[in-house]
């Protein structure tokens, strides 16, 4: 959720900076900038919300999965939110759960699979 992402931003310069100085360094994101990606962030906030997708997505079946000791993908700023702003519109049919987990589920791959798994069946 890159909107949530830059109100993180812009409440925390040095984390902003510190993610400037990483995608700066980055090879694939060749004629980026690290600054030009939180310009563009931040002009785009309200776009780049994920809850703002919640009324598109009427009459679909969607999973929301977050670790709860994942640092990339925060369950409080980004998962928790996203949840919530599901389940409070009509006609998603949402699935939302919080795993043991960081944010490549290094102990708990078992346990996401099954997660996914019974989602897909229900989808059927």
């Amino acid at each position: 959720d890159m909107g949530a992402v830059a109100d993180y931003f812009a409440a925390a310069p040095d984390a902003a900076a510190g993610f400037a100085a990483y995608a700066d360094g980055l090879p694939m994101l060749k004629g980026l900038t690290g600054e030009s990606i939180l310009a563009e962030m931040d002009a785009n906030r309200d776009a780049f919300r994920l809850q703002g997708l919640a009324p598109q997505l009427a009459g679909k079946s969607v999973l929301v999965i977050g670790g709860d000791k994942d640092t990339d993908v925060p369950v409080d700023m980004i998962i928790r939110p996203l949840i919530a702003a599901y389940e409070a519109e009509p006609g998603v049919d949402l699935t939302g759960t919080i795993l043991s987990g960081d944010h490549s589920f290094s102990w708990s791959r078992a346990e996401l699979i099954a997660t996914v798994l019974d989602w897909a069946e229900g989808c059927r």
